[in-house]
Formats: structure tokens, sequence, C-alpha cells
């Protein structure tokens, strides 16, 4: 692994050198800009077998972001197995309690006790004091019982339901509020408590550690991955799922570059955990978390079975885990699954030629696997996050002023145009917008718009806030971007052309990816254009997709109102996009290049008639179909 950096180093320092005497001290300073921006090589997933073909795996762990990135003002006293405590520590300051310390915590304030079902709570610290002949323990009752004593609200979250709920409930008897992962078991709860404050709280996805972030020029290298256990002596349900799955699996690797590989959560210990021939001989190792969140992204499918298959919200936590972090599932049937993702977004599968004959198509085709996870995101990003369920538990004991999620998103639509016959489709981009409530800031650059007429149209497409400006001919077009931003209303700006296609997600996608990627500004590397000319779909910088860089559309750049108005677009005419990134990038800020659906740019020209721009542009694209279809744009 070591080796693997040195090497990099030293191509990096080769092609400084190289930059140094082609262009001086500046065409350097500009390379360095554009890898930093980039990202250097990550390590891919690399499997080694010895002579005996005994595997062993190398993978760096994937970087963790700083905690926590909301409700910082909201503390909260936590008992947590690891998974969760890492899941749930970016929405809010936690402050983890022990045995031996909760008085000192819960003395320097708290707002709220969190307690899951936790078998290690707290990295053992709770061991046995949760379930077992002795629990809940004394500690921990002392504990809730302050908690009320001083009005602190308390939660339990039995996630082990319906499997443990009788491990956990007489602990669950001594808190406020219950949530479960199973909603057949919510009656259960109320008849044996004697309460209805229990509700169902589903496993989620953490953005800012699940994500479809890639490292720079890896991406799914390798074939078909599985982590996890093998029950060879209870579960006999979950056992026929992985003979069928992972048989499925192992049947259509030789056909595959590498095939099914397994990650066994037990290697080297319990002999009833280890995996049988001849699926052992596709173990290849055994990896903490935070190298598995790596390991996520290098693999064109994951595999998942199901421990419970009748519940209608238990959905395994690695679904909406690996889902958000791109790659597409592969599972056998669950009455959750169904419940939450079609099909074209989580694959089910119900025997074993269907497995493999589904493994191989996601393997072969990244467009299928692309469209699968981008539409499975942003169910995730919409409805299945830890904010989420963070709000719901915070709605149920009266914090809900810290809530997060229940207001849409407030984005100003940018547009700067010359042309007076492209209103009606600025309108009816803007007005087509999901999920956000959206406002038109619109400046009728050197022609008279008529303002009664723009605002009536706006009205009755839908678009409930409308700004209008005029601009002289003459004034630079980064000077009417910069009087828009003034105008502007939302929290976020979006810079729209007057005649580009925007698909209906366009907008709330652009603002998932600034939660995900903590980036200053987002936007499309990766785009399609169709070329009015031929009539022709293609997608350019394809291999620009889901990495920080230097540089994006700009007809696709969305940003915080206030990273707008602070670097805000250079007095000029052209090359204000490019020149408002640079101050962006110069300034120390991030950019990302989101996903490449949602937006086409359109190219005009006479049918069957060529431009020079147009055939330079084609010769760094593939073109993808023969048309438009808003279809295939859109995913």
């Amino acid at each position: 692994m070591k080796s693997g950096v040195r090497a990099a180093n030293v191509r990096d320092a080769r092609r400084a050198l190289w930059h140094l005497r082609a262009g001086g001290v500046p065409q350097v300073k500009e390379f360095l800009r554009r890898r930093d921006a980039a990202g250097r090589r990550g390590a891919a997933v690399r499997v080694r077998r010895n002579r005996r073909g005994v595997a062993t795996v190398e993978v760096e762990p994937w970087d963790l972001p700083p905690s926590p990135q909301r409700r910082s003002d909201l503390r909260v006293g936590v008992i947590l197995d690891d998974f969760s405590r890492l899941a749930f520590g970016f929405e809010w300051t936690q402050v983890p309690v022990t045995p031996e310390t909760w008085r000192e915590v819960t003395a320097s304030g708290i707002d709220l006790l969190f307690v899951e079902s936790a078998w290690h709570g707290n990295q053992d610290a709770w061991q046995y004091q949760l379930t077992g002949s002795k629990a809940p323990s004394a500690a921990l009752r002392e504990l809730v019982a302050h908690c009320r004593d001083a009005g602190v609200p308390t939660v339990f979250w039995n996630k082990e339901d319906p499997t443990h709920f009788a491990d956990f409930l007489e602990t669950a008897r001594l808190f406020d509020q219950v949530f479960t992962t199973d909603g057949d078991r919510v009656p259960e709860y109320r008849q044996a408590l004697g309460h209805d404050r229990v509700g169902v709280l589903p496993f989620a996805a953490q953005p800012a550690v699940h994500n479809p972030i890639r490292r720079a020029r890896v991406h799914q290298e390798r074939d078909i991955a599985f982590a996890g256990m093998y029950f060879s002596h209870t579960h006999a349900e979950r056992r026929e799922q992985m003979d069928l799955l992972l048989g499925a699996a192992l049947d259509v690797s030789p056909q595959m570059e590498h095939g099914l590989e397994i990650y066994s959560r037990q290697l080297g210990g319990d002999e009833r955990y280890q995996f049988p021939p001849p699926l052992d001989s596709r173990v290849i190792g055994s990896l903490p978390y935070a190298k598995m969140l790596a390991v996520y992204r290098d693999y064109k499918v994951f595999l998942n079975v199901n421990t419970v298959t009748s519940s209608p919200t238990m959905c395994a936590r690695r679904i909406f885990e690996i889902s958000a972090s791109g790659t597409p599932v592969v599972s056998t049937p669950s009455a959750a699954i169904g419940r939450v993702f079609p099909q074209d977004e989580v694959a089910q599968v119900e025997d074993r030629d269907e497995a493999g004959n589904t493994l191989r198509a996601l393997v072969r085709n990244p467009e299928l696997r692309d469209r699968m996870v981008h539409r499975a995101q942003r169910r995730i990003w919409d409805a299945h996050t830890y904010a989420h369920r963070v709000d719901d538990v915070l709605e149920s004991v009266g914090l809900d002023a810290h809530a997060v999620t229940r207001a849409r998103p407030r984005v100003t639509a940018l547009v700067s145009s010359i042309r007076p016959h492209q209103l009606d489709h600025v309108v009816e981009m803007v007005s087509r917008q999901q999920d956000v409530d959206v406002q038109l800031a619109f400046l009728a650059h050197g022609w008279d718009v008529d303002e009664g007429d723009l605002r009536a149209r706006a009205r009755e497409a839908g678009i409930g806030a409308v700004s209008v400006l005029r601009g002289d001919v003459d004034t630079p077009l980064g000077v009417c971007l910069n009087r828009l931003v003034t105008a502007a209303d939302g929290d976020y700006v979006a810079k729209m052309d007057d005649d580009d296609l925007y698909g209906p997600r366009y907008l709330a996608d652009a603002v998932h990816a600034l939660t995900y990627s903590r980036a200053q500004v987002v936007g499309k590397q990766a785009h399609y254009v169709h070329f009015l000319g031929e009539d022709v779909l293609a997608l350019r910088f394809k291999e620009r997709e889901h990495r920080f860089t230097h540089f994006v559309m700009g007809p696709t750049i969305v940003a915080t109102r206030g990273t707008v108005s602070e670097v805000r677009f250079p007095d000029r005419t052209l090359g204000e996009d490019t020149g408002f990134l640079e101050r962006v990038t110069n300034g120390g800020g991030r950019i990302y290049s989101a996903d490449r659906f949602g937006f086409a740019q359109v190219r005009g020209g006479s049918p069957h008639t060529w431009n020079a721009s147009d055939m330079e542009m084609l010769a760094q694209s593939d073109v993808v179909m023969a048309g438009m279809s808003e279809e295939h744009v859109h995913a």
C-alpha cells in the first residue's frame, strides 16, 4: 500500500516538472490546483493470493468527515453500538454515557437520552446491562430515573426486533418513548408497556458517510461482494437464502474478471460461522467498518440476505448504506424491501437462475447500475437518512424545534436571458421542479420584458415567487448574475440557462449533493448534450461523475446564496462561470461534480449541418442515442 502511495507521489512530481518546463510556475500552480480539486488516486481493493491460494485483501479506510454536521446545539446522552454511534454522531452533539460517568455527564446538561438495544454499548461499557438475567442494571435504572426527575426525555430503540423483542422488553419499560425496527411489534409493545408511546424507527443511511463520492479515477473495479457471516447452526431460512444468492454468484463468477468475493465477519473464529465449501474459496478476508466503506464503492454489485423476511419495516441497514454509496444491491426477498424500494432500485430475486442473470446483467452494464442506484439514492435522500430518523425521535418527545427535514429547501433559479422567445421555456423548466420551493429571479438582458405578463405566466405555472430585473445590452453577464443573486430569496441559488433542459428533480438532486459532499459548489462536469443539427444525444466527460473537481458546466452551478454573495461572479461576459469557479477554489472552497442525470445542454444548428465547435465537442463525447429522450436524461 505504501509503495502505491510512493509511486503516485513520483508520478505527481514528474508531471509537475513537465508543467514547469512547459509553462513555468503559473502552469505548475494550475496543475496542483486541479490535482487537489480532483483528489489523488485512492487505492482500490487489492486482493493477493499466495501459492496455496490463500487470499489477503488490502484497502485504505474511507476518510470520515468531522461531526456533528447538524443540530450542534442539541446535546444527547447516548448508549449505542459502534455502527449507530457513527451514524447518529453527525446529527447532534453526542455525549456517550457510562455506568461510571453518567452523573458527571448529565450534570453538565443533556437535552435527551437516547439508548438502543446495544450488545456492547459505548464500546463494552454497558455489556450485559441492557439484556440478560440481571438486566436492566442498577446503573441504567438510576440513569433513566435521574433523567426523568430532571425533565430530560428518554428514548429506547430496539433495533434487534423482532428476533430479540423479549430480550430487551424489560429495558424498554424504563423509557418515556420506545421505537422498534419492526412495525408488527408495535401492538405487542403497547400491550406489554401499557401505553401508546411506541413508534417505528427503521434503519437508514448517513449521507456524511454513505454517499456516492468516488475516489479519483477508481470506481467499481471489482465484480460482486458479500459481507457477513454464515450461520451453520441457526437461522435456517437465512442459510437457504445465502445458498441461493451466493451460489448463483458462484455460478456466474467464471464469466467475470474477479467474480464473487466474500468478506467474512467471523473469519478464523467460531467454526459455526465459517463459510462452507465451495464458498470458502471465495473468502478474501475480514475488514473493519471504515475499510468496508471504501469496499462498498469498489464493487459493481453487493449481495444482501435477510434474517427477517416478514416484517413490513425491518429493512437491512446495509441496503440503505450500500445504495447510498453508489453500488446496486441484489437481495433475496423480504416484505420490507418491497415496501421501500421498487424492483428497479433494489433487485429482489426468487431463484438461482434469476439471481445469476441479474448479477450478470448488472456487472456487464454500467448504465443499468448507475440508473438503479441513482433512483434508490433519490428515495434515500428524500426519506431514509438518519436526519429523518432523528427528526422522528425529536418530534415524539417534543423537541421538534430542532427538526431539519420538515421544511422544503428554498432555491432561487438565476436566469439572465438575451432571448425573449425563450421565456416560455424558462417558465416551464423552473415550474417543473419538484420537492423544492422555487423562486425565479429573471433578468431581461438588453430587452424590455412585460413584468406583469411574466408574473402571470409564472403564477399560472405554479411558481410562487418571481423577481424581475432588466439590464442594458452592454452590461457584462457577470454583473447581471450578481444583481440576480442580490434579488434572490432562496437559501440556495442555481444558475440556469434559458435554452437548456432541466429535469423535474434537477434542483432537489443538487441540494442533496451539496449536503452529502459538503462542497461549496456543486454542478455537472459529466453531462448530456443534445446536438440539434444531427439530432443526437451525447455524454461528455463521463469519467468526471461524483468527483471533486475544478470545473463544472456553467448552467449547472448550484451553491448556497451565502457562498455566491461572498465570492460573486467576475464583471465580464465571457468566462464569468470559469472565473467564479476559480475564485471558489482559490479561496479554499471545493467544487463537486455530481451525477450526470437531470440536465442536458442544448446545442443549436440547422438540420444536417455542423460547425467546428460541435465537432470539437463530439470528439470528446460518447453518442448515446439518435434523437432525444428526456426519460433517458432524467433517469
